[in-house]
């Protein structure tokens, strides 16, 4: 899913990952040139079993962290909010056209948004934290997530 989503962001200068890193300690990465999205799972609950009751259906959740650096402007410091936002909606405008089936092999068919954080304002950057849903299958390899 992190690989489709840098294709329909489409800005090299982002860094996709697949694992979260708390907001304080991305200050001091230097490899984050416009901003980092970080894409990892939360947690799972089993919505279907089997007749022999054995895990068929999950429903698991994606936490999508947004980190861009602060801009700082004569006394307004808040000028990295609005590239953070702009990308969110880049984010949302993409689950809600992404075909996870496709994108995934058919290991999640359903993939959406739910819910978002607050802002958290560091000297040095602005993040936001982004909740997805999904329905997935527990047998195929998850390798494409």
């Amino acid at each position: 899913m992190i690989e489709n989503l840098a294709l329909y962001i489409g800005d090299p200068l982002y860094l996709f990952e697949r694992y979260r890193v708390p907001a304080n300690e991305l200050e001091a990465r230097q490899d984050i040139k416009k901003g980092r999205i970080a894409l990892y799972e939360v947690n799972e609950s089993v919505t279907d079993r089997t007749d022999a009751y054995r895990a068929n259906l999950s429903q698991q959740r994606y936490g999508m962290d947004i980190t861009v650096p602060r801009g700082y402007a004569k006394d307004d410091a808040s000028r990295g909010e609005l590239p953070l936002l702009d990308v969110r909606d880049k984010i949302l405008n993409w689950a809600q056209q992404v075909d996870a089936g496709s994108v995934t092999n058919n290991g999640i068919f359903t993939y959406g948004y739910e819910s978002s954080g607050g802002i958290t304002r560091l000297p040095k950057t602005v993040t936001m934290t982004l909740n997805f849903v999904s329905i997935r299958d527990l047998y195929p390899s998850q390798t494409n997530i």
